[in-house]
Protein backbone atom coordinates (compact mmCIF):
# COMPACT_ATOMS: atom_id res chain seq x y z
CA UNK A 1 0.00 0.00 0.00
CA UNK A 2 1.44 3.32 -0.47
CA UNK A 3 1.89 5.31 2.16
CA UNK A 4 0.63 8.80 0.66
CA UNK A 5 -2.45 7.61 -0.26
CA UNK A 6 -3.40 5.81 2.52
CA UNK A 7 -2.27 8.58 4.69
CA UNK A 8 -2.98 11.67 2.43
CA UNK A 9 0.26 12.98 3.58
CA UNK A 10 4.00 12.03 3.14
CA UNK A 11 5.48 10.03 5.96
CA UNK A 12 7.97 12.67 6.15
CA UNK A 13 5.16 14.60 7.80
CA UNK A 14 4.23 12.20 10.22
CA UNK A 15 5.28 13.21 13.96
CA UNK A 16 7.11 11.52 16.80
CA UNK A 17 3.85 10.89 18.87
CA UNK A 18 0.99 9.94 16.57
CA UNK A 19 -2.59 9.74 17.90
CA UNK A 20 -5.01 7.05 16.57
CA UNK A 21 -8.99 8.11 16.99
CA UNK A 22 -12.10 7.33 15.03
CA UNK A 23 -13.16 9.60 12.24
CA UNK A 24 -15.99 11.23 14.74
CA UNK A 25 -13.21 12.19 17.02
CA UNK A 26 -10.70 14.11 14.93
CA UNK A 27 -12.02 17.43 15.42
CA UNK A 28 -11.20 17.17 19.25
CA UNK A 29 -7.23 17.28 18.44
CA UNK A 30 -7.42 19.91 15.15
CA UNK A 31 -9.44 21.32 13.13
CA UNK A 32 -7.86 21.26 10.64
CA UNK A 33 -7.01 17.42 8.19
CA UNK A 34 -5.88 15.64 5.13
CA UNK A 35 -8.22 12.72 3.76
CA UNK A 36 -6.06 9.87 2.65
CA UNK A 37 -8.66 6.79 1.12
CA UNK A 38 -8.30 4.83 4.27
CA UNK A 39 -7.48 7.68 7.42
CA UNK A 40 -7.60 11.20 7.56
CA UNK A 41 -4.59 12.94 9.04
CA UNK A 42 -4.31 16.31 11.00
CA UNK A 43 -1.23 18.42 12.55
CA UNK A 44 -2.09 18.49 16.38
CA UNK A 45 0.62 20.23 18.80
CA UNK A 46 3.13 18.34 19.31
CA UNK A 47 1.71 14.69 17.72
CA UNK A 48 -0.02 13.72 14.36
CA UNK A 49 -3.45 13.19 14.87
CA UNK A 50 -4.77 9.90 12.62
CA UNK A 51 -8.76 9.66 12.14
CA UNK A 52 -9.64 6.09 11.07
CA UNK A 53 -12.34 5.67 9.16
CA UNK A 54 -12.62 1.99 9.47
CA UNK A 55 -11.68 0.35 12.78
CA UNK A 56 -10.11 -2.85 11.22
CA UNK A 57 -7.76 -1.15 9.68
CA UNK A 58 -6.06 0.25 12.84
CA UNK A 59 -3.35 -2.32 12.16
CA UNK A 60 -2.73 -1.50 8.92
CA UNK A 61 -2.19 2.06 9.87
CA UNK A 62 0.45 1.49 12.71
CA UNK A 63 2.36 -0.90 10.38
CA UNK A 64 2.40 1.29 7.50
CA UNK A 65 3.98 3.82 10.55
CA UNK A 66 6.87 1.86 10.08
CA UNK A 67 10.59 3.97 9.37
CA UNK A 68 8.25 7.36 9.93
CA UNK A 69 9.37 9.53 12.42
CA UNK A 70 6.60 8.05 14.86
CA UNK A 71 8.04 6.67 17.81
CA UNK A 72 4.62 6.85 20.12
CA UNK A 73 1.63 5.68 19.60
CA UNK A 74 -1.72 6.71 21.76
CA UNK A 75 -4.79 4.79 21.06
CA UNK A 76 -7.92 6.99 22.17
CA UNK A 77 -11.60 5.75 21.88
CA UNK A 78 -14.45 4.68 23.80
CA UNK A 79 -15.17 1.71 25.53
CA UNK A 80 -17.78 -0.67 27.21
CA UNK A 81 -17.68 -0.93 30.80
CA UNK A 82 -17.89 -3.96 33.14
CA UNK A 83 -17.75 -4.53 36.96
CA UNK A 84 -16.56 -1.38 38.98
CA UNK A 85 -15.67 0.24 35.72
CA UNK A 86 -18.85 2.93 35.07
CA UNK A 87 -19.73 5.18 32.41
CA UNK A 88 -17.63 8.86 31.96
CA UNK A 89 -14.51 7.04 34.21
CA UNK A 90 -10.96 7.58 32.31
CA UNK A 91 -9.19 4.85 31.71
CA UNK A 92 -5.39 3.59 31.09
CA UNK A 93 -5.33 0.15 29.46
CA UNK A 94 -2.21 -1.59 31.41
CA UNK A 95 -2.97 -5.27 29.08
CA UNK A 96 -5.29 -5.97 26.43
CA UNK A 97 -6.47 -9.79 25.21
CA UNK A 98 -6.57 -10.34 21.81
CA UNK A 99 -9.90 -11.61 20.65
CA UNK A 100 -9.13 -10.60 17.08
CA UNK A 101 -7.19 -12.47 14.42
CA UNK A 102 -4.92 -9.19 13.38
CA UNK A 103 -2.46 -10.11 16.46
CA UNK A 104 -2.54 -13.84 15.62
CA UNK A 105 -1.71 -13.77 11.66
CA UNK A 106 1.10 -11.24 12.86
CA UNK A 107 3.06 -13.31 15.20
CA UNK A 108 1.23 -16.26 15.01
CA UNK A 109 -0.15 -16.23 18.72
CA UNK A 110 -2.80 -17.68 20.42
CA UNK A 111 -6.33 -16.08 20.65
CA UNK A 112 -7.28 -15.09 23.56
CA UNK A 113 -3.44 -13.65 24.45
CA UNK A 114 -2.97 -10.26 25.92
CA UNK A 115 0.27 -7.80 25.47
CA UNK A 116 1.23 -5.22 27.72
CA UNK A 117 0.91 -1.71 27.11
CA UNK A 118 4.33 0.50 27.41
CA UNK A 119 4.82 0.98 31.46
CA UNK A 120 6.57 4.08 31.55
CA UNK A 121 4.03 5.56 29.75
CA UNK A 122 0.85 4.47 32.02
CA UNK A 123 3.04 5.16 34.73
CA UNK A 124 3.88 8.94 33.51
CA UNK A 125 0.74 9.65 32.12
CA UNK A 126 -1.23 8.54 35.77
CA UNK A 127 1.01 9.72 37.79
CA UNK A 128 0.81 14.00 35.62
CA UNK A 129 -2.70 13.92 35.92
CA UNK A 130 -3.51 11.79 39.15
CA UNK A 131 -6.06 14.40 39.90
CA UNK A 132 -8.17 13.52 37.15
CA UNK A 133 -8.70 9.76 38.55
CA UNK A 134 -7.29 7.88 36.04
CA UNK A 135 -8.31 4.41 36.34
CA UNK A 136 -6.12 1.51 35.72
CA UNK A 137 -7.82 -1.36 33.90
CA UNK A 138 -7.41 -4.23 31.42
CA UNK A 139 -9.24 -4.96 28.46
CA UNK A 140 -10.43 -7.49 26.21
CA UNK A 141 -10.30 -6.53 22.20
CA UNK A 142 -13.37 -7.77 20.46
CA UNK A 143 -14.82 -7.55 16.77
CA UNK A 144 -18.13 -8.03 17.71
CA UNK A 145 -20.81 -5.55 20.09
CA UNK A 146 -23.32 -8.09 19.47
CA UNK A 147 -21.12 -10.75 21.28
CA UNK A 148 -20.21 -8.63 24.10
CA UNK A 149 -22.27 -9.37 26.62
CA UNK A 150 -21.84 -13.05 26.39
CA UNK A 151 -18.15 -12.47 26.65
CA UNK A 152 -18.54 -10.19 29.93
CA UNK A 153 -20.14 -13.18 31.21
CA UNK A 154 -17.41 -15.14 30.66
CA UNK A 155 -15.68 -12.83 33.35
CA UNK A 156 -18.34 -12.28 36.00
CA UNK A 157 -15.54 -13.97 38.28
CA UNK A 158 -12.82 -11.51 37.22
CA UNK A 159 -11.41 -10.80 34.17
CA UNK A 160 -10.95 -7.46 31.69
CA UNK A 161 -12.98 -4.81 33.00
CA UNK A 162 -13.51 -2.95 29.63
CA UNK A 163 -13.97 -4.05 26.19
CA UNK A 164 -13.63 -2.14 22.40
CA UNK A 165 -12.24 -3.10 19.18
CA UNK A 166 -8.75 -1.65 18.70
CA UNK A 167 -6.61 -1.81 21.34
CA UNK A 168 -4.71 -5.32 20.63
CA UNK A 169 -4.69 -4.49 17.43
CA UNK A 170 -2.79 -0.99 17.63
CA UNK A 171 -0.22 -2.82 20.44
CA UNK A 172 0.45 -5.46 18.32
CA UNK A 173 1.51 -3.14 15.45
CA UNK A 174 3.17 -0.90 17.20
CA UNK A 175 5.46 -4.03 18.66
CA UNK A 176 6.13 -4.94 15.31
CA UNK A 177 7.30 -1.22 14.52
CA UNK A 178 9.12 -1.07 17.78
CA UNK A 179 6.91 1.84 18.96
CA UNK A 180 5.34 2.48 22.23
CA UNK A 181 1.87 2.14 22.73
CA UNK A 182 -0.63 3.96 25.17
CA UNK A 183 -4.26 2.77 25.17
CA UNK A 184 -6.33 5.73 26.81
CA UNK A 185 -10.36 5.00 26.83
CA UNK A 186 -13.30 6.59 28.44
CA UNK A 187 -15.94 4.79 29.47
CA UNK A 188 -19.37 4.91 27.49
CA UNK A 189 -22.13 2.48 27.99
CA UNK A 190 -21.78 -0.18 30.87
CA UNK A 191 -22.07 -3.68 29.20
CA UNK A 192 -23.92 -5.42 32.16
CA UNK A 193 -26.18 -2.52 33.24
CA UNK A 194 -26.63 -0.20 30.38
CA UNK A 195 -25.39 -1.53 27.55
CA UNK A 196 -24.62 0.15 24.34
CA UNK A 197 -28.16 2.22 22.84
CA UNK A 198 -29.66 1.71 26.51
CA UNK A 199 -31.34 4.88 27.26
CA UNK A 200 -29.10 7.02 29.87
CA UNK A 201 -30.35 10.30 32.15
CA UNK A 202 -29.00 13.80 30.98
CA UNK A 203 -26.39 13.47 33.97
CA UNK A 204 -24.60 10.45 32.70
CA UNK A 205 -24.92 11.73 29.54
CA UNK A 206 -23.39 14.75 30.56
CA UNK A 207 -20.45 12.90 32.23
CA UNK A 208 -19.66 10.74 29.24
CA UNK A 209 -19.08 13.84 27.21
CA UNK A 210 -17.05 15.52 29.51
CA UNK A 211 -14.52 12.70 30.22
CA UNK A 212 -14.10 12.04 26.16
CA UNK A 213 -13.53 16.02 25.74
CA UNK A 214 -11.11 15.66 29.23
CA UNK A 215 -9.17 12.95 27.97
CA UNK A 216 -8.43 14.94 24.70
CA UNK A 217 -7.57 17.65 26.75
CA UNK A 218 -5.03 15.39 28.88
CA UNK A 219 -3.76 13.73 25.57
CA UNK A 220 -2.80 16.83 23.69
CA UNK A 221 -0.88 18.03 26.96
CA UNK A 222 0.63 14.91 27.70
CA UNK A 223 2.28 14.98 24.15
CA UNK A 224 4.70 17.58 25.31
CA UNK A 225 6.36 15.47 27.48
CA UNK A 226 6.95 12.66 24.72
Amino acid sequence: MNFNAFFGISKEQIKKTCILCQNADLPLFSSKSTAGLFVKTADAPKAAAIALKNNFLAGDCVLLLKDSPCKNIILFGSCGARAHIKPGDIIAVEKTYNYESFSHTLFESGLHEYGVFDKDLIELFCKKYRKEKIIKADCACVSSLVLEPELAMRFRNGGPEIFDMESSIVLSGAKKINAKALCLMYACDHIEKNPLGAPFDAKIKQKISSARKKLAELILDFCNEL
